[in-house]
């Protein structure tokens, strides 16, 4: 008998549940229009809508995991103006934000170009945005920068920040599958430029003092004309 390929078989799984979880958050959406506006159920139907976004997230998350791994996953590097990115990204996660009473914001240079793969970073991005929400106290802010041959992208949030010690491992982006960080250096690692490799850095945020995660992709060397 052919040996069963597992992984592949927990791919496709998690593909069809991503999808029946698209239909669920469609329908809910609609149910949730269709409610007046001081119905006593608003806030039990936001707090469900938010949790299958989460739950929708992961599994996306976790098909570009195994991809990724399998080295099945090809990287979509394009040029993109990181002002509009990170709006994207804040627009998105915004409603996710307000449910928790939270300040959800961005800052970069307008003009700050940058080459990744939208998908992988965009999927980073909210990776680390949704773990920010459990440490929060009342901000988290994306920041971009370019430093040295770098694209420079943190999340930072003014919660408790990382654990000093290594008695005990850090909680941010690990929720309860312990996938998020993993998660976030493939995705930075999978990305190339010369002989650098994408990377990321665990800190305190300078501006909120809670933690920071920093993701260093590498840039193409622009040639001067």
């Amino acid at each position: 008998m052919k040996k069963i390929d597992i992984s592949t078989i927990l791919a496709s799984a998690i593909h069809e549940s991503k999808n029946q979880v698209g239909t669920l958050l469609y329908q809910l959406q609609s149910l949730k229009e269709s409610m007046v506006s001081k119905d006593a159920n608003q806030k039990k139907i936001v707090s469900i809508e938010e949790s299958l976004k989460k739950l929708n997230d992961e599994w996306v998350e976790y098909l570009y995991l195994y991809k990724l791994a399998s080295d099945g996953y090809d990287l979509h590097a394009d040029t993109f103006l990181l002002d509009e990115f990170l709006d994207d990204q804040v627009f998105a996660l915004q409603p996710s934000a307000n449910a928790r009473n939270l300040e959800l914001g961005y800052a970069c240079n307008e003009s700050l170009t940058g080459v990744f793969d939208e998908r992988l970073m965009t999927a980073v991005v909210s990776t680390a945005v949704y773990n920010a929400f459990r440490f929060a106290k009342s901000k988290i802010i994306i920041n971009a920068k370019q430093e040295n041959n770098f694209l420079v992208i943190s999340v930072e949030d003014d919660g408790p920040g990382f654990k000093q010690t290594d008695d005990e491992p850090d909680d941010f982006l690990e929720g309860n599958t312990g996938l998020g960080l993993y998660f976030a250096e493939l995705s930075a690692s999978a990305h190339l430029a010369g002989n650098a490799r994408g990377y990321i850095k665990k800190d305190s945020s300078a501006s909120l003092g809670g933690a920071s995660l920093i993701v260093y992709l590498p840039q193409p060397v622009r040639e001067d004309c």
